[in-house]
């Protein structure tokens, strides 16, 4: 056997400082290995010849073939350094940067060090190959896509921040005013013009009712409803009275000139925000043009334009998921393992583990997909009736999307250029998109009402939109005799575990239950 099958390597990643390296050879008939000593190496080309090097000198060949090399996915640096090695010939992996942290305490307690870290990476191939994640080739299209999606998330995120910010600076002075509009009309255009224009409320007074709703008109864009002047009005007067109370006891005293200033900055770098945005989305428009895949996710209920580019720049290449579990877990939306004398033990929190974005993405396209999708509808009303919160109901879809997402760009991997997403009914029976969206209405109404009956509170399917998802306006029902198909049964039975509550005992399979004997019971 080659020597080199002997040699496992691992690198310490360092964003300022120069990188570690430990290289092991485990023992073999020619004697015990040496104690392992740690190389640096700097970011540069001359240290990664002098790593290359180090690595030949310490197998005593001529190629890295067969070397396996393992390193935690440490800012963008991982990737040059690991396409480098695997570039000579070496087995790359990668390894969760938290379970690397719990693995180097097991072997060292009370000292952290560069080399320490590097030999617990050097020695995970032999004592938990199991966390070990091969590092796999990412073509440049995919590349682009991810990245572009990625900025996109996060300058959606510092848009909602600044927009939570200014919100802050707002309700210092207009709390009577904001208290009479929704959340989507804070920022519109006409709303943006007036907190430029005012920022002391006795200037609208001032103005009069007439004058106001004159300048309303002039700065409103497109056909905005009249009721909204008035509304803004009334609130513009009661923000006016509270502050001429507050004026005449001098319980407050305000450089309005200054917050006038911040306003405006705040307005001004927003829609900087929301420009840089736009241009993030037409490029990404651009490069979805060179990965088809997007279009073959899009065919899945609840995924549009921006989940389908998630989705597809996250989950790609689909080849190095081995199997529709192996993708599920990916995502972080399934359960713990936990077993003892071969019995696993139910009812675990989630892993949390995986692509942030993905998550949330997968989460928002589950409240939709639980609207339009009758297979979905009745999976979800099952769990809600076994007492499950909303919230873990569409964890629970959103792992279901991911696992049909892999279904889907496996085939197409497999050549398949025809791929299409199969609408079924719950008792799987093939149907189309409009009967679909018929019978998931039609059982969540029946769920609805049973709840109502039972003098349950509302579920959680009466607010379908949060306040951090997208807001979708569902098309009216299709009618004809689509409208006149027969409601499966929703709760099919089926071998189907889950925890919840029944008058505050945990349920098993909808059925009061005791957790213990659930425990203990063979």
């Amino acid at each position: 056997m080659n020597n080199t099958t002997h040699t496992h390597v691992g690198i310490d990643l360092a964003r300022r400082a120069k990188h570690k390296a430990v290289v092991l050879r485990e023992p073999t008939s020619a004697g015990k290995a040496a104690s392992p000593k740690s190389f640096a190496f700097a970011h540069d080309r001359e240290g990664f010849v002098a790593l290359r090097q180090y690595m030949l000198k310490r197998i005593d060949g001529a190629s890295l073939d067969g070397v396996v090399v393992n390193m935690e996915p440490t800012s963008g640096v991982w990737e040059v350094v690991a396409g480098f090695l695997r570039a000579h010939g070496a087995d790359v992996y990668f390894t969760r940067t938290d379970v690397v942290s719990q693995l180097r305490k097991v072997h060292s307690k009370f000292a952290k060090t560069d080399r320490i870290d590097a030999h617990t990476l050097a020695t995970m191939p032999r004592s938990f190959p199991e966390r070990l994640v091969p590092v796999a080739d990412l073509e440049p299209r995919i590349r682009t896509l991810r990245q572009l999606s990625a900025q996109r998330h996060r300058l959606v995120e510092d848009a909602t921040r600044w927009k939570n910010r200014l919100v802050a600076k707002l309700e210092f002075v207009w709390t009577p005013l904001l208290g009479r509009l929704k959340s989507e009309e804070r920022f519109s255009q006409l709303l943006r013009a007036f907190f430029r224009h005012f920022t002391r409320p006795r200037d609208v007074a001032h103005l009069g009712h007439d004058r106001f709703l004159a300048w309303c008109r002039t700065h409103a864009h497109g056909n905005t409803d009249p009721d909204r002047f008035e509304t803004l009005w009334q609130g513009a007067l009661q923000s006016a009275q509270l502050w001429e109370l507050l004026d005449g006891c001098q319980a407050i005293t305000i450089d309005w000139d200054c917050l006038h200033e911040l306003i405006v900055q705040d307005l001004r770098l927003l829609e900087n925000l929301e420009t840089e945005i736009a241009t993030v989305e037409e490029r990404i428009g651009q490069a979805r043009a060179d990965v088809p895949e997007c279009n073959v996710v899009e065919q899945l209920p609840g995924v549009g334009p921006v989940v389908g580019a998630t989705l597809a720049s996250t989950l790609l290449p689909i080849a190095r998921f081995a199997s529709a579990k192996k993708c599920g877990a990916f995502t972080g939306f399934t359960s713990r393992r936990k077993s003892s004398a071969n019995r696993d033990i139910e009812g675990l929190r989630i892993t949390k583990s995986g692509n942030r974005r993905l998550k949330r993405d997968l989460a928002l396209a589950a409240d939709v997909a639980m609207k339009h999708d009758a297979e979905l509808a009745a999976f979800a009303i099952r769990l809600l009736g076994a007492g499950k919160h909303y919230n873990k109901v569409r964890v629970a879809v959103g792992r279901k999307l991911a696992v049909r997402a892999y279904s889907l760009l496996k085939r197409y991997a497999a050549g398949q250029t025809d791929v299409t997403y199969l609408w079924r009914d719950p008792d799987d029976r093939p149907i189309d998109k409009r009967q679909s969206k018929a019978l998931a209405h039609a059982l969540w109404t029946t769920f609805n009402s049973q709840q109502k009956q039972n003098g349950s509170s509302p579920s959680a399917t009466a607010s379908w939109q949060s306040e951090d998802s997208t807001q979708r306006t569902p098309d009216e029902l299709p009618g004809g005799d689509h409208d006149q198909l027969p409601i499966p049964n929703a709760n099919p039975k089926r071998t189907f575990n889950t925890w919840g509550t029944s008058r505050g005992k945990p349920v098993r399979n909808g059925a009061p239950h005791s957790r213990k004997k659930h425990l203990l019971s063979p």
